[in-house]
């Protein structure tokens, strides 16, 4: 079966593959400590005295109350024999999950070959590459990491199973040309928002119960990367910029009144930008990045887009999105009138976006080799075509857009580490 380069693999490597090494202690329990944070039908699920949940009734599922996009998830499992079972996520609708989510097979096929509905598969979509599951009656490690659309299967400490989602445009072949479930064939996983709920299947096979225990979950954020060193200053002392557009009062709060840009005064390649900014109504903005021509900046640097954007369809004008190049994959920018947290992660061609603790955004510049139409069909605005995303530095000014529209967005605590 093809394997696609794993953007998942490489971004955590660069940006701290600790993630993959650390204990549960920096996770939190994927339902809370006693089912507090579950969402589920009355005595559906239960922990036993041993601490180790089971569904009490057949085929009821449990599920998170928060909604995730970019996490790691690590849990044991026990199968009975005959037992049947699925770890969902990316559910869109918990009442009507199986059109609306991904499910990761979990079943008693110990030793038989993988198909796209055995254990560890991306049930209807993909087999694993492997089948390493311990036979009924013994505990199984499983990890699942998504990174958006880029999803990573390891079971008892062996990677078997790997996606990008956004290589399945084709509702009834997958991209190495294997045929989809036909229940599933309705729709295609590349236009599926890669962000939801997580939860478990019941009993699937009558009182044949699956065990579960140690379920933890972490988001992915990059947060161990936290930016300290002020961009500006905190006086503004280290920007290049014109007093009469832009202040920055005694709270911190920084401003624009034209649309007129603030620039670093160093170049940065490898870096994380923290900061938080607010908008009105409308109000539009950007985070300019990779810049190399200060007079000349929109076709000679790349911008991630600041926009009042809450409620919105995710597209390349979204908040948190590369302008004119790559849409957001969902969006949980806030209302206008609200302080959003945003970070923006570069590491050469890899362009990472977080916004209030989701990853919204992952750009690999180097395959925007194209002026005029990106890798997904899209075209360019015109004023952009003068050069390809591929062949902009990756070494450039960072800089904020000022009053772009009738409506002001307002900035505090913008902090940078280099990387």
């Amino acid at each position: 079966m093809k394997r696609y380069r794993f953007v998942l693999i490489v971004l955590l490597c660069l940006c701290g593959s600790s993630l993959f090494a650390k204990g549960p202690d920096d996770m939190v329990p994927l339902f809370g400590e006693k089912l507090e944070n579950a969402q589920m039908a009355a005595d559906s699920w239960k922990f036993n005295e041993a601490g180790e949940l089971y569904p009490a009734q057949k085929d009821v599922q449990i599920w998170t109350k928060e909604k995730y996009g970019s996490f790691v998830c690590k849990l044991e499992f026990k199968m009975s024999a005959g037992a049947n079972s699925g770890f969902i996520f990316h559910c869109s609708d918990r009442d009507k999950w199986i059109p609306n989510a991904i499910e990761i097979q979990l079943l008693d096929d110990a030793g038989k070959a993988p198909e796209f509905r055995s254990s560890m598969s991306f049930y209807g979509y993909q087999a694993a590459s492997k089948n390493v599951l311990n036979p009924a009656g013994q505990w199984n490690q499983l990890e699942v990491c998504s990174l958006g659309r880029q999803v990573r299967i390891k079971l008892n400490g062996e990677i078997v199973n790997t996606i990008d989602f956004s290589q399945w445009t084709d509702n009834a072949k997958g991209p190495a040309g294997t045929e989809i479930a036909k229940k599933f064939q309705h729709r295609n996983l590349a236009g599926m928002e890669p962000f939801g709920y997580i939860g478990i299947q019941g009993m699937h096979v009558k009182d044949i119960p699956i065990t579960f225990r140690n379920l933890y979950v972490k988001r992915i954020d990059f947060s161990e990367h936290k930016a300290t060193e002020s961009l500006f200053g905190q006086k503004l002392e280290k920007a290049d910029y014109d007093p009469k557009i832009w202040s920055m009062d005694d709270q911190g709060i920084l401003r624009a009144t034209k649309d007129d840009v603030i620039w670093s005064r160093n170049k940065y390649k490898n870096f994380v930008l923290d900061f938080e900014f607010l908008t009105v109504a409308k109000a539009n903005s950007g985070i300019v990045i990779k810049c190399d021509d200060k007079k000349k900046w929109i076709p000679n640097s790349l911008e991630v887009q600041i926009y009042d954007s809450f409620g919105e369809p995710t597209d390349f004008r979204a908040c948190g999105s590369i302008f004119g190049r790559c849409p957001t994959m969902f969006n949980v920018c806030k209302k206008s009138g609200e302080w959003n947290k945003m970070r923006v992660v570069c590491q050469g061609d890899l362009i990472t976006v977080v916004l209030n603790g989701e990853i919204v955004t992952l750009m690999d510049k180097s395959k925007f080799k194209h002026k005029i139409k990106n890798p997904d069909g899209t075209e360019a605005y015109p004023w952009l075509r003068e050069r390809a995303p591929a062949n902009i530095n990756n070494e450039g000014y960072i800089g904020i857009q000022g009053l772009h529209g009738k409506q002001p967005v307002i900035y505090r605590n913008i902090c940078i580490r280099e990387l």
